[in-house]
């Protein structure tokens, strides 16, 4: 087994899946959100969703790559791999800012559809890897 091409589609499917559940934490907010514009920050529920739906996108991330990168033998290069997909999640995330911008709550929905979908099909492409070796 090629540890270079399992890799690729698990850390693929884990920023894939982190930035589901991030679009699905901002949908959450916006509709936690009261819809009258005020000076102050929105405190309370919206904040610890966001606060916590991020961080378990995070962390669902690195799980997500540590399961499909089980093949690899060596802790230390799995749980690395896992961290560095865990973090280039908030690279991802970003997306959700000109979406939710330009396309509102469907955006969101889309955005999260989509993002499922490919982490979906990248997974099973790391199991395929997997099975062919």
């Amino acid at each position: 087994m090629d540890p270079i091409r399992l890799a690729i589609p698990a850390m693929g499917s884990a920023v894939a899946f982190g930035l589901a559940v991030v679009s699905a934490t901002v949908l959450g907010v916006d509709l936690l959100k009261s819809p009258a514009p005020s000076g102050a920050p929105q405190l309370g529920a919206p904040l610890y969703l966001l606060f916590f739906g991020t961080l378990a996108a995070l962390l669902l991330a690195g799980v997500v790559a540590w399961h499909l990168l089980s093949p690899i033998l060596s802790t230390y290069r799995r749980g690395g791999l896992s961290v560095v997909s865990g973090l280039a999640t908030v690279l991802a995330m970003l997306l959700c800012i000109p979406v939710h911008q330009l396309a509102g709550r469907p955006g969101l929905i889309g955005l999260g559809a989509a993002a499922a979908v490919v982490s979906f099909a990248l997974a099973r492409r790391a199991r395929s890897v997997v099975t062919a070796s």
